[in-house]
C-alpha cells in the first residue's frame, strides 16, 4: 500500500513491501532495505547496514503520528495518496479551537522552552521529555499560542498524562 507522509521537511510517498522480519520501504522511488522486529505495542527495533535503533510511534489523530528515535522526534500527518491530492488542491485546513498534547511515553520532564501564551509556529520546541534513556524535544504540532502548561521541569509523566494545550 502506498502512503503520503506530510512531515516539515515536504511531502514522501511511502511504501512498505514485508515478508516477515525482512521489509522493503521505498521512500518516493528509493528502496530501503530492513529488518523490523515489535519490541512494544508502539516500538519497533530497525536494523538496516548493521546499524540498530528503535522507533516508537503513537497516534495523535485520524492521521496525525509522532515518530520518535535517537534522531529526534517528528510530528507527521500520513494520508492516502488521493486524500493528499484533495488536501493539497482545498488547502482546507481549519486550525482547531484548541487541543491538548499528551505524553507519548512514560519519562520526565527535563525542561520547558516556552511558556503560558507565547506564540509557537509548528515544528518548534516546546519542552524536553526524557524517555528510554533519551532527551526528545516535544515541537508544536502546529502553529498556534500555547495555552495552560500542566508540567513542570524534573515532573515525571506516564504515558498519556497532558503536557500542554495549544490554541
Amino acid at each position: 500500500m502506498k502512503l503520503v507522509v506530510r512531515q516539515p521537511g515536504g511531502d514522501r510517498l511511502v511504501s512498505l513491501e514485508r515478508e516477515g522480519s525482512k521489509a522493503i520501504v521505498r521512500l518516493d522511488d528509493t528502496p530501503i532495505e530492513i529488518d523490523i522486529h515489535s519490541v512494544g505495542p508502539s516500538t519497533r527495533s530497525i536494523l538496516r547496514n548493521g546499524r540498530q535503533f528503535d522507533v516508537s510511534v503513537r497516534q495523535l489523530g485520524d492521521d496525525r503520528f509522532e515518530v520518535v528515535s535517537a534522531f529526534g522526534s517528528e510530528v507527521v500527518t500520513v494520508l492516502e495518496p488521493l486524500a493528499h491530492l484533495a488536501s493539497t488542491s482545498h488547502d482546507s485546513q481549519a486550525a482547531a479551537a484548541s487541543e491538548c498534547v499528551a505524553a507519548y511515553m512514560p519519562g520526565r520532564v527535563v525542561e520547558l522552552l516556552v511558556a503560558s501564551g507565547d506564540i509557537v509556529a509548528a515544528g518548534e520546541g516546546v519542552l524536553v521529555l526524557e524517555a528510554m534513556k533519551m532527551e526528545n524535544e516535544i515541537q508544536s504540532e502546529r502553529a498556534g499560542r500555547i495555552g495552560e502548561i500542566f508540567v513542570g521541569a524534573g515532573q515525571a509523566v506516564e504515558a498519556g498524562d497532558p503536557l500542554y494545550e495549544i490554541e
